[in-house]
C-alpha cells in the first residue's frame, strides 16, 4: 500500500495539468477506496498538495470533524465519521473536476453537528426536517446497515419525503458555517505555504473530533 501511494504521487507529478483534470476516473476510484477503508485524510491532502489544488480544498479535506460540545458528543456512530471522510473527498474531486470551489459541507457533517443536539434538547420542526433530510441523504449514499431496505426509508420514518427546497435555506446556512469553520481551523496547520509531508499511511481508530467549537445556531439551546 505504501508503494502504491507513492506511485499515485508520481503520477500526479508527471501530469502536465494541475488540479483540474489531474485526477483520472481510475485514480479517483482508488482514492475513494482508500477513504472507505479509513486511510487518514492527511494522505489525501498531501496528494492534493502535490497536484497544486487550491489550498481551501486541501484545508477542507484535512480539517477536523466538528460536533456540538455536550455530553452526547461521543454518540456519533463510527460509520458517520467514515462517511464524512468519503464525502469530503467526493466533494473536493467534484469541485476540482468542475474547476470551482464550493461553500457547503456534506450532509454527513451536518449529522455530526446536529446529532448530539437532538439528544440534548428538542429541535424545531424546521431543524428536524434538516436533520432528517441530511440523515436520509447520508444513509442512502453509504448504506451502513446490511440487509436493509433503503427504498423505504421515508416510509419507515413515518413521514412524507422531505424535498431540498423545504430545507434549503436552513441547511445551506448550517453547511456553509460548518465548512468555513473546518477550513479556518485547518489553516493553523495547512498555512499559505504548505510544507512537504510524508505520504506514509497513518491509521487511527477514530478521527479527532473538534468539540471546542460551539456553533452559534445552537447557543440558545
Amino acid at each position: 500500500m505504501q508503494q502504491q501511494l507513492f506511485d499515485i504521487g508520481q503520477a500526479i507529478k508527471s501530469s502536465k495539468v494541475k488540479g483540474e483534470g489531474v485526477f483520472t476516473p481510475e485514480l479517483q476510484r482508488m482514492l475513494r477506496t482508500m477513504a472507505s477503508i479509513g486511510i487518514n485524510t492527511t494522505v489525501f491532502a498531501c496528494l492534493l498538495e502535490i497536484a497544486e489544488v487550491d489550498k481551501e480544498l486541501i484545508r477542507y479535506l484535512a480539517g477536523p470533524i466538528l460536533t456540538a460540545e455536550n455530553q452526547w458528543k461521543d454518540s456519533i456512530p463510527k460509520w458517520v465519521i467514515n462517511a464524512i471522510a468519503i464525502d469530503r473527498l467526493d466533494t473536493i474531486l467534484e469541485e476540482v473536476n468542475k474547476g470551482e470551489i464550493g461553500e457547503l459541507a456534506a450532509p454527513s457533517e451536518v449529522i455530526a453537528v446536529m446529532m448530539p443536539i437532538t439528544f440534548q434538547a428538542p429541535l424545531t420542526s424546521e431543524w428536524t426536517n434538516v436533520y432528517l433530510w441530511a440523515s436520509y441523504q447520508t444513509i442512502s449514499k453509504h448504506k451502513p446497515f446490511p440487509d436493509y431496505n433503503y427504498d423505504k426509508l421515508w416510509e419507515k420514518i413515518g413521514i412524507k419525503p422531505i424535498e431540498y427546497k423545504q430545507i434549503k435555506d436552513n441547511y445551506e446556512y448550517l453547511a456553509r458555517d460548518i465548512r468555513a469553520r473546518v477550513i479556518k481551523h485547518a489553516s493553523k496547520e495547512w498555512g499559505t505555504k504548505l510544507k512537504k509531508r510524508d505520504l506514509q499511511v497513518q491509521q487511527e481508530d477514530k478521527p479527532i473530533l473538534t468539540n471546542d467549537v460551539q456553533l452559534s445556531l445552537f447557543n440558545s439551546l
